[in-house]
């Protein structure tokens, strides 16, 4: 089963694949490749170079194949896309959805958790953050792919999860 998180930035995405791929056996986390790519770097905003190097990595974590029975995504191609509709507006081939990266199931977090700093983010207002969760539902129902809202407390969130996948409610 292959498994992404999605949404506008500190909305839980991190916290939840990483929790995720504790509980489930069998599993392999593959983390956002943009943070460590900036971290590593010691940059703050990513250019048009940057962001390119960053999909195109991305990308090729999306095609892993391990024989792992689970496969948890930190982010998904929705977040790359939606990050470059907002920056660069860039016609990447690579943003286009493609079925070899398929997901079985998208979390899409809501921003109904309280904002955490961080020098990676950039769109601390509540009203931001819910204009970006809005811009993610319509990618989402536009790519006709399966995705669950993620909203209340982390204990509803998580007993969701956990029940949309034993359930096969996608």
């Amino acid at each position: 089963m292959r498994i992404a998180f999605t949404g506008p930035e500190s909305t839980g995405k991190t916290t939840l694949s990483k929790w995720l791929s504790t509980e489930l056996s069998d599993t392999i986390f593959i983390p956002e490749f943009a943070r460590e790519y900036l971290e590593e770097r010691k940059i703050v905003r990513a250019s048009e170079n940057d962001f390119r190097a960053i999909v195109k990595r991305q990308c090729s974590l999306f095609n892993q194949t391990e024989s792992n029975a689970h496969h948890i995504f930190d982010t998904d191609i929705f977040v790359l896309r939606v990050w470059n509709d907002e920056v660069f507006k860039l016609k990447l081939p690579e943003l286009e959805i493609l079925p070899s990266y398929g997901m079985n199931i998208h979390f899409l977090c809501a921003p109904d958790v309280e904002w955490e700093e961080d020098s990676l983010r950039s769109a601390p207002a509540q009203s931001e953050r819910g204009r970006l969760f809005e811009k993610y539902k319509i990618e989402l129902r536009n790519s006709q792919v399966n995705f669950i809202i993620l909203s209340g407390s982390l204990d509803e969130k998580k007993s969701l999860i956990l029940s949309s996948i034993q359930d096969n409610s996608f």
